[in-house]
């Protein structure tokens, strides 16, 4: 018989996980690098939001022997010029998460299509400064929606994102445009 607490302190941004069995107690540490992720928002509403994603779970693991960042960057980069259609997976038409899950997919990884899903796979990666090329981006709020995360693209390298946008489809854009840089979240990464 498993019994489970969680403990939110909104103040300090914590969030403990208890979980009570016959034999006693388990202490699940929180996500520290989740947590910085957290701290580094000024808008209290962001932050809860952040909080009630990670109860969702973070940091599930991939399969990833067959992967490769630069076979996936490159099939990505073949998209370019696609338009945007929402739930699309072909280059007749793709969406920003369609394009995450479909170049993927070809290195054997398995994601869903979703950028709100796909977030909590792989590493969190909290500084920007520690971005490399193929890590995943997450933005939220980039339009109406009841998911938090938006919207999601593949990392370059100096500062550029190949994803898929609404009004231009797949393009090359760069993380510190105003626009982009204001709804950034958080980086995931794979690593083999």
């Amino acid at each position: 018989m498993y019994v489970s607490f969680i403990i939110r302190s909104i103040s300090q941004y914590v969030i403990v996980v208890i979980i009570i069995s016959i034999s006693g107690f388990i202490f699940i540490e929180p996500n520290i690098r989740f947590k910085k992720v957290i701290d580094k928002m000024s808008d209290d509403g962001i932050r809860k939001q952040l909080i009630r994603f990670e109860q969702g779970g973070i940091e599930r693991e991939v399969y990833t022997s067959l992967y490769d960042k630069e076979a996936v960057i490159r099939y990505a980069r073949s998209f370019i010029g696609t338009p945007h259609k929402m739930k699309g997976i072909s280059k007749k038409g793709i969406d920003c998460s369609g394009l995450v899950m479909v170049v993927h997919e070809k290195s054997g990884i398995s994601l869903p299509h979703s950028s709100q899903e796909q977030a909590r796979y792989g590493k969190i990666i909290f500084d920007t400064d520690s971005l490399e090329r193929g890590d995943l981006l997450f933005y939220y709020n980039s339009y109406n929606s009841l998911s938090f995360i938006t919207h999601v693209g593949i990392y370059l390298g100096d500062h550029a994102f190949i994803h898929s946008s609404s009004k231009k489809g797949v393009i090359i854009s760069k993380t510190t445009d105003a626009y982009w840089s204001g709804k950034y979240l958080f980086a995931t990464r794979f690593s083999r």
